[in-house]
């Protein structure tokens, strides 16, 4: 098979960047899937969402090293579904600080300040009412807010004034601290994922879509890379590219399919039994990811979404709502309210994110629990821990050794206790003070700033936000330059979350998706 450009994975950035190359009439293009098609029902369900991440079908499933000395390892957990994560996360759109945006620039990357990335975001969103200075009001991604149910959000809001908070109508497009709804890629009552924005058209015969096919290694003629050896319905198929190659498989799978081509650090590659073709030292490193703290609450009795669905009934008729007006709660995110928010004295802007969901888990984190509940999910916007992530053996099926490192830095842990003292503020404060029965976890016996580092290595976890390991700069051994471009070979780029060299604040899912439409414009301009 042959086309002008060959597009490796189809979550949030390969489907943008494959959607717009071919809007700009730019050439032909394959987009390359190791997973299927997204028919199963529960990749739809805004609430069924933690039921997806569960099918092992729909996701790929990395084992990764304990984080703590004596600990258990822990699973990274990856869309493997047309849509990639964008088919089974928690669908919060935050399309992060500009300040962040502005420090990649000022780091040595032209084109990648707020100036520039502004207009992306604008481009690209569906969120009306929209007046295309601060929201998107045409574009092909839509952006939603629930509306607040019940007393527990807007006790939540009262409490967050009271503690200095501003109360915005769009968190992505206000500054300083503030809380305000949740922006969800969600329309009707549907899940949209990158697919179903950026792919619903077909995009016609330039752009064909080949699911269940799992990228081997790149196709080289000299020092050009001009194809992709894929395995395809139980064969070996060579993909020849004519123009250019482009890595969108994320964080983890992008750094390894270049280090099973022969470019990256000599001593992975020869562990490994793969040929050095191209020394880049940092291929696989400088991974950065949040680790998530979760404060967890019982409320009265009556309160939030855990008694809505705590019998096989009230499922059954929440089911049924949902299937015949697309309303209710199964419609909805699982977090009603962002705040962003000052978690260490030191800040001069928000360095902590808080999620607010109008309900609780139990211990597994995968059910709801059997109580009225109320859950604050923290993360430190930009960590400065450092991972990594490299290959085992030259083939796809070799596991990967994924190093996740969190919390190691004074920064992350002053942020990190940071987020439980403000967390537990906001609790404290009326009137949700008032609501409030007691504190579940961390609980009363977790009060140093050491105590709060503790429980979120031992109880949180990365949360699907990973980046950096190919990232951009303007230094001869940074793995890409600001154009995308993969230094030392020629027609092929990385265009996707793993070129950030540092967190922009927030999610990944809305930034992967404009790096990909800033990476189509590179493209179209070089």
């Amino acid at each position: 098979m042959e086309a002008d450009y060959i597009v490796i994975g189809a979550g949030a950035a390969g489907c943008a960047l494959a959607s717009r190359i071919v809007q700009q009439r730019l050439g032909t293009v394959l987009l390359v899937e190791a997973g299927g098609r997204d028919r199963d029902p529960r990749l739809h369900v805004p609430m069924a969402f933690h039921l997806a991440l569960q099918q092992r079908r729909l996701t790929h499933r990395y084992a990764a090293q304990p984080v703590m000395a004596g600990g258990s390892s822990e699973t990274w957990v990856r869309g493997r579904v047309l849509g990639g994560s964008t088919a089974i996360n928690g669908m919060v759109y935050a399309r992060g600080e500009p300040a962040d945006y502005d420090a990649l620039e000022a780091a040595g990357n032209p084109g990648w300040g707020w100036a520039d990335m502004l207009p992306i975001f604008l481009a690209m969103e569906d969120h009306g009412p929209g007046d295309g200075s601060s929201r998107g009001p045409r574009g092909p991604l839509p952006i939603t807010t629930s509306p607040l149910e019940g007393q527990l959000p807007h006790a939540v809001i009262q409490a967050a004034v009271t503690c200095g908070l501003a109360h915005v109508e769009d968190v992505n497009a206000s500054s300083g601290e503030r809380i305000g709804s949740t922006p969800s890629t969600i329309r009707n009552g549907r899940r949209v994922s990158a697919a179903r924005a950026f792919l619903a058209d077909g995009s016609g015969p330039a752009l064909r879509v080949l699911t269940s096919t799992t990228a081997g290694h790149l196709l080289f003629d000299g020092p050009r890379v001009v194809g992709v050896r894929v395995r395809r319905r139980g064969s070996i198929v060579d993909l020849c590219a004519r123009r250019e190659v482009l890595l969108a498989a994320g964080t983890l799978e992008s750094p390894l399919l270049l280090e099973r081509s022969g470019i990256g650090r000599p001593e992975v590659l020869h562990r490994a039994g793969v040929e050095l073709r191209v020394e880049q030292p940092h291929v696989g490193e400088r991974v950065v990811e949040q680790r998530a703290m979760t404060v967890k609450v019982r409320v009265r009795a009556g309160l939030g979404h855990n008694e809505r669905l705590a019998t096989r009934g009230r499922r059954l008729a929440a089911t049924v709502r949902y299937l015949g007006c697309r309303t209710g709660v199964l419609a909805r995110g699982p977090f009603d309210l962002l705040a962003l928010v000052h978690a260490s004295e030191e800040a001069d802007r928000p360095d902590a994110q808080l999620l607010v969901a109008s309900m609780s888990t139990d211990d597994t984190g995968l059910a709801l629990a059997d109580h009225a509940g109320l859950m604050i999910q923290g993360v430190p916007l930009r960590p400065t821990t450092r991972g990594s992530v490299h290959i085992t053996g030259p083939g796809p099926r070799d596991a990967p050794r994924v190093v996740p490192r969190f919390l190691e830095t004074d920064h992350d842990r002053q942020v990190t206790a940071g987020i439980l003292r403000r967390a537990r503020e906001l609790l404290a404060t009326d009137p949700l003070r008032d609501l409030v029965v007691e504190e579940l976890a961390p609980g009363a016996a977790t009060v140093s700033a050491e105590d709060a580092v503790g429980y979120a290595l031992a109880t949180g976890a990365g949360i699907y936000h990973a980046v950096g390991s190919c990232a951009m700069g303007p230094n001869q051994d940074d793995v890409v330059d600001a154009s995308l471009r993969v230094r030392g070979v020629e027609g092929l780029r990385v265009v996707d979350a793993s070129v950030l060299p540092t967190m922009v604040s927030g999610g990944t899912a809305a930034p992967t998706m404009a790096v990909a439409w800033r990476g189509a414009d590179l493209i179209a301009g070089s």
